[in-house]
């Protein structure tokens, strides 16, 4: 109730207000990355934090170019950084991916002319209807688990429901703004498995080093990663579509 709000008027309000709200969101995921992976030595480990918040000034002062190639600039480091070993160096690069492309994707969606602050808030429908489909299929229905050595509290019931209160949402979408392009069906969906291939992936992780919470930040919901495990794979997965197809356009006609 205190962090959504603040969210969506960083979203609406954009420019200065939009690059504090991801600052601070991917900074602090590169600081529970760097203790989650026990790289907390100052080789890899201050990439972690540095890395993330290179990338968005290199972004916000010349561009989403300058901050692909800063991303870059990032992982070559990582991956040569002299005096740690091969695991630290390929944790620290995916660390860096994980957080990188979801930054640079946040920026392409939100920089989009005319249309930028619909698609953030889209996507974070998105997301937000995605997570709350399948909590509440998997607490009402339960039944056979998704991944019970990945993530033992997911159940098919809930990969189901989080598909349809996305898909849903799209659809009362569409009734409310009479479009007919129901293509944005489809990427509701897509959206949906995004979001859910993130959460595993960070529960993957968080068992791979045997950890309950990437950090305790938000008292009573873990830490940062815990709260957009799902948006950093369905932000670069969006963003990806939005710059490859001509659907924007019809949409926003």
């Amino acid at each position: 109730m205190v962090l959504g709000p603040l969210v969506l008027v960083c979203v609406w309000k954009g420019e200065i207000w939009f690059a504090i709200l991801i600052a601070i969101v991917f900074v602090a995921g590169g600081g529970e990355w760097r203790k989650l992976a026990k790289l907390e030595s100052l080789r890899v480990g201050t990439l972690l934090i540095l890395g993330p918040l290179f990338i968005l000034v290199a972004i916000f002062v010349a561009g989403t170019t300058v901050g692909l190639l800063g991303l870059g600039l990032a992982l070559l480091m990582a991956i040569g950084s002299i005096g740690s070993t091969w695991a630290e160096r390929r944790w620290a690069a995916v660390a860096l991916l994980h957080l990188g492309c979801a930054t640079l994707a946040l920026f392409v969606l939100r920089q989009a002319p005319d249309m930028g602050r619909d698609l953030v808030f889209m996507l974070f429908g998105s997301v937000w209807l995605s997570d709350i489909g399948g909590y509440v299929a998997g607490r009402l229905i339960g039944g056979p688990k998704l991944a019970p050595r990945v993530s033992p509290g997911k159940t098919w019931s809930g990969f189901v429901g989080a598909i349809t209160f996305t898909v849903g949402g799209a659809f009362v979408f569409l009734a409310v703004t009479k479009t007919s392009n129901f293509e944005l069906l489809l990427l509701a969906a897509v959206l949906s498995l995004a979001t859910q291939a993130g959460d595993l992936f960070e529960s993957w992780v968080k068992r791979r080093f045997d950890v309950k919470d990437s950090g305790n930040l938000i008292p009573g919901h873990g830490g940062v990663l815990d709260r957009v495990d799902g948006l950093l794979f369905a932000a670069p997965v969006f963003a990806l579509f939005i710059l490859t197809s001509e659907w924007r356009l019809s949409l926003w006609q």
